[in-house]
C-alpha cells in the first residue's frame, strides 16, 4: 500500500510504502497496489496520486498490475481498477489479474509499449474493453487514458508523432500528459490496423476540422450572398401590385400596410399581399434569403468548412483479438506485410489446392516439374518501432517493389503468416528457383538502418514430393516454414 499514512484492514499480507519510487526500488512484485493516505479530494492530492499511478504504470513490473485508490477522486477513478481501502474486497479480481500476469516474461515488455497495452488488456479477462474517455477541453476530444499511462513521450516512442498530431496542444493544456494521450490514439490505431485489437461498441461519433484535425467546432449561420454572420430573421411582405418584397416594418404606415415602392394600400392577405418564404435579411449586403448557409468554424485554426467536408470519427471501445492474445502469450508481435498483390495472389486454401493439382499433374506427367519458394521476414516490428512509421514505410516500399519485380505472370503467390510468403513456380526446376532465392536474400545487403535492429529476409526453395498418403499441401507448408 502506498501513502504517507496508509491504513488497511486486510488480514492478507500487506507491505506499506511511502511512494511508488520506494516500492520499485525494493523490488517487491508482483502484487496488487492500493494508493492510500489521501486526506482530501483536493487537486494537490489528486496530482500526487496521479504521479504515483503514472510511475507504476510506466514500469515493466507494474504496467499491468491491479491498482486501486482508497477513496474516489474525480479524473482518477477511470485510471485505476477500482476504489477500495481493503484488498479483501477486490481479492478475487486482483488474484485473477496477477495469475494471468505471472505467465508474462518481463523481458518481453521492455521497450515494447504496444505489447504492454495488449498485456494490460489480456490480464483483465476476455470481457475487458479498452474504453474511450471524453476530454471535452482537449484538442483530441476522445482518447484512451489507460493506454496513455503506459507510454512516455520523452522516449523514442515520440517518433510516431507528426507535427499535425500535436496541433492545438500549445494553445490548450487541459491534461498533464497531452503527448501521451495523442500517442495512445496512435498506438490504438496501430494495433487495430494490424489485427491485434478489434472494435467493440460504438460509443460516439464526432467531427473534426479537415485542416488541423481538432474537434472544437462552432457552427455558424451565414448569409449565402456575402458570408456575413450579421443578419436578422424578419417577417417579409410581398406586394401583389408591383412585386416588391421587403420586411413588414417597411410597409407599416400608421395602422395600415402601404407599399413603399408603388404606394398601394394593402388590405387583404392573399389578395393584396402575402408573406413569401424569404425570412432573413442581411444587415451587411441587404440580400434576402430563406435559409442561411451553415459552416463549421474551427476554434483553433479558424478554418470554415461545410459540414459534409468535416472528418467524421467514430469512437469505439476495443477488445483483444486472437492474434492479440497470441502476441501476449508468446511475446512476439508479427507485423502484417502486403508483399504480393494482383490476380495471381491467392488465399491460402486456393494456393494449397493448386499445389495438390500440380502433384496430381506431375504424377501423370513426371517430366513436368515445378518448385516452391518460401520467404520470411524477421524483426519487422522492432525496425518499425526504431525507425518510425515514415522511414519504415519508405524502406519497405522499396524492398517490396524489388521482390515483386522478380515474380513472373505465371507464378502464384500466397501468405501463410503475417511474415511468411510462398511462390509456386510452374515449369521451374529446383536449381533454377534457387537463383531467385539467392537474388531475394541478396537484398539483405542493401538494407541499411541507423538502428541496432535490421530486417532479415530468408528465402528457401523446396521440391514438392509426389503424392504420399495422409500428407496434404498444408502439412508440407507447415513443415517447410519451420526451416525458414
Amino acid at each position: 500500500m502506498l501513502g504517507d499514512i496508509p491504513a488497511h484492514h486486510s488480514d492478507r499480507k500487506t507491505i506499506d510504502f511511502s511512494s511508488a519510487s520506494e516500492l520499485l526500488a525494493r523490488k517487491v512484485f508482483p502484487g496488487a497496489v492500493i494508493i492510500d493516505g489521501m486526506k482530501s479530494n483536493s487537486s494537490s492530492e489528486g496530482l500526487k496520486a496521479l504521479s504515483e499511478i503514472v510511475e507504476l504504470r510506466r514500469s515493466v513490473q507494474f504496467c499491468y498490475s491491479p491498482i486501486y485508490i482508497s477513496r474516489t477522486m474525480q479524473q482518477l477513478d477511470m485510471l485505476v481498477d477500482g476504489v477500495t481501502s481493503d484488498i479483501e474486497d477486490r481479492l478475487n479480481e486482483a488474484d485473477a489479474i496477477l495469475e494471468k500476469g505471472s505467465r508474462i516474461k518481463e523481458e518481453w515488455l521492455l521497450d515494447n509499449h504496444n505489447l504492454r497495452l495488449l498485456t494490460y488488456m489480456y490480464v483483465r479477462g476476455e470481457e475487458y474493453e479498452l474504453p474511450p474517455i471524453c476530454s471535452p477541453f482537449s484538442p483530441w476530444v476522445y482518447s484512451y487514458p489507460e493506454a496513455a499511462l503506459l507510454v512516455d513521450s520523452s522516449l523514442d516512442l515520440s517518433k510516431m508523432l507528426k507535427a499535425e498530431d500535436l496541433s492545438g496542444l500549445e494553445r490548450l493544456r487541459s491534461f498533464r500528459f497531452d503527448k501521451e494521450m495523442v500517442l495512445a490514439l496512435k498506438i490504438v490505431g496501430f494495433l487495430e490496423d494490424n489485427g491485434y485489437i478489434r472494435r467493440s461498441v460504438l460509443s460516439d461519433r464526432i467531427r473534426k476540422c479537415p485542416k488541423c484535425k481538432t474537434g472544437h467546432l462552432n457552427y455558424l449561420d451565414l448569409c449565402p450572398n456575402c458570408g456575413s454572420i450579421d443578419f436578422q430573421k424578419k417577417t417579409m411582405i410581398h406586394c401583389f401590385v408591383c412585386g416588391h418584397v421587403a420586411p413588414d416594418t417597411d410597409f407599416r404606415r400608421n395602422m395600415s400596410f402601404v407599399c413603399p415602392k408603388c404606394g398601394s394600400v394593402l388590405r387583404h392577405l392573399g389578395s393584396d399581399y402575402d408573406h413569401p418564404l424569404e425570412s432573413h435579411e442581411c444587415n451587411d449586403c441587404g440580400s434576402k434569403f430563406i435559409e442561411p448557409d451553415v459552416k463549421a468554424e474551427c476554434l483553433f485554426c479558424k478554418t470554415r468548412t461545410v459540414p459534409e467536408d468535416l472528418i467524421v470519427n467514430n469512437i469505439y471501445s476495443f477488445r483483444l483479438t486472437e492474434k492479440g492474445v497470441a502476441a501476449v502469450r508468446t511475446g512476439n508481435m508479427q507485423m502484417e506485410l502486403q508483399l504480393f498483390d494482383g490476380q495471381n495472389n491467392l488465399i491460402l486454401n486456393y494456393f494449397c489446392t493448386m499445389i495438390e493439382w500440380f502433384r496430381e499433374y506431375r504424377k501423370r506427367y513426371p517430366e513436368q516439374v515445378f518448385s516452391l519458394l518460401g520467404i520470411r521476414f524477421s524483426n519487422l516490428y522492432e525496425v518499425q518501432y526504431a525507425l518510425g512509421d515514415g522511414a519504415y514505410k519508405k524502406m519497405m516500399d522499396e524492398m517490396v517493389a524489388r521482390i515483386r519485380s522478380m515474380v513472373r505472370t505465371t507464378d502464384m503467390t500466397t501468405s501463410s503468416a503475417p511474415d511468411t510468403f510462398w511462390m509456386l513456380l510452374p515449369m521451374t526446376p529446383l536449381n533454377k528457383s534457387k537463383i531467385i532465392a539467392e537474388r531475394i536474400e541478396a537484398l539483405n545487403k542493401m538494407i541499411e538502418t541507423k538502428t541496432d535492429h535490421k530486417i532479415r529476409i530468408t528465402a528457401k526453395c523446396f521440391e514438392i514430393p509426389s503424392l504420399s498418403e495422409g500428407v496434404t499441401a498444408r502439412d508440407l507448408l507447415e513443415a517447410f516454414s519451420e526451416t525458414l
